[in-house]
């Protein structure tokens, strides 16, 4: 029997598979570091899942309110939102003339 692998991965044992889409690293302009963002898709779901190596915080700077995917299941849109996260704050920081720093990006202890 040939197996597909989607079928490979039934077992009720088995827990919120995903399949690797792709994976993009940049820094942001005057931050040292790079963020790595990564694109995934459950086996049994269009919706594409984002995990991003660090989040952005800036003291002082409220969150605009950031873009959402129109498409769930697109993967530049995704990716768009995702980066658009971490743009609006520092964004926003930078209009109120704050000097980007390293402090503003906190590593995410549940990427590996």
């Amino acid at each position: 029997m040939s197996w597909s692998r989607e079928e490979a991965l039934t077992d009720p044992a088995i827990r919120e598979p995903l399949i690797f889409l792709s994976e993009f690293r940049f820094s942001l302009r005057d931050i040292p570091g790079e963020i790595t963002i990564r694109l995934y898709r459950p086996i049994h779901s269009a919706k594409i899942v984002v995990r991003r190596s660090h989040e952005i915080s800036v003291g002082g700077v409220d969150a605009p309110a950031a873009g959402t995917a129109d498409d769930e299941g697109h993967e530049g849109e995704v990716l768009h939102a995702a980066v658009d996260q971490l743009l609006s704050i520092y964004n926003a920081a930078r209009a109120k003339g704050l000097k980007p720093d390293a402090s503003w990006l906190k590593p995410n202890p549940h990427f590996s």
